[in-house]
């Protein structure tokens, strides 16, 4: 077995690039201006792994030919100054960033992805993998055939495409577009100006803040809509305007 670490010196706009095919990849919080890469796994499958430095961006690439080679066996560990960007492609590996990301551009083909948060924005791309982020306070979009998607927070607009999977948000605050074949969609605190969601075979569960005005469309088909707003005498002016436009063929709709 190997174990190599190489350190890098970097500027205040720090970006890692991870093109790697069957190798989980872990990214953890460093000291500021440094970006450090550890390597582990057999002498042959570490030789052929790549590590690039121009400028403020470090590159960890698998050298043209690995994907024969490099198995499960192999990990890569990057310790980076938060925030930082990252633009990622694997094709079996998980991806994991304990530290906090300025903008995302991850493309998995299969394998989890997390982000502890995200301050930019991001797009995620996967085939099959599980997708779970902390806040988003910049906007998102994902998409994903099979995979369920959790997200403790978005400030941001946001747009969520699965083919098979379970959605569930924290609170909401911006603009929210969530589509899903089959699966549930869930949000706990929905405070935003503008919610449409699609389903054909799963439930929607929508919890509204106090105070919110909303010009909502809900349309099922074979499901039960149930209205758990507590009524209130008191006449005010609303605090949030939003409209909610929610579909399913086969699934109850409940706001809270």
């Amino acid at each position: 077995m190997s174990n190599t670490v190489r350190e890098f010196p970097v500027g205040d706009r720090p970006e890692i690039v991870i093109a790697v095919f069957s190798t989980d990849v872990s990214v953890v919080e460093g000291a500021d201006g440094v970006i450090g890469v550890e390597v582990k796994g057999a002498d042959r499958e570490v030789d052929l792994v790549d590590v690039v430095h121009t400028g403020d961006v470090v590159t960890v690439r698998e050298r043209r030919g690995g994907r024969r080679w490099m198995g499960r066996g192999t990990s890569v560990r990057l310790t980076v100054p938060a925030p930082t960007a990252v633009s990622a492609k694997t094709a079996s590996g998980d991806l994991a960033f304990s530290v906090p990301i300025s903008d995302a551009e991850i493309d998995a083909a299969s394998g989890d992805v997390h982000l502890a948060s995200l301050s930019g924005r991001g797009r995620i791309k996967a085939a099959s993998g599980d997708i779970t982020i902390g806040d988003v306070a910049g906007g998102i979009r994902i998409s994903t055939a099979s995979g369920d998607v959790r997200i403790d927070g978005i400030d941001g607009d946001g747009s969520i495409h699965t083919a098979s999977g379970d959605i569930t948000l924290g609170s909401v605050r911006g603009s929210i577009e969530i589509k899903t074949a089959i699966g549930d969609i869930r949000i706990r605190r929905f405070s935003g100006v503008r919610l449409e969601g699609g389903t054909m075979s799963g439930d929607f569960d929508i919890g509204l803040v106090s105070g919110m005005s909303v010009d909502a469309d809900i349309q099922t088909r074979s499901g039960r809509f149930r209205n758990l707003i507590p009524s209130s005498s008191e006449k005010r002016e609303p605090l949030i305007s939003a409209t909610m436009r929610l579909k399913t063929m086969s699934g109850d709709v409940t706001l809270r």
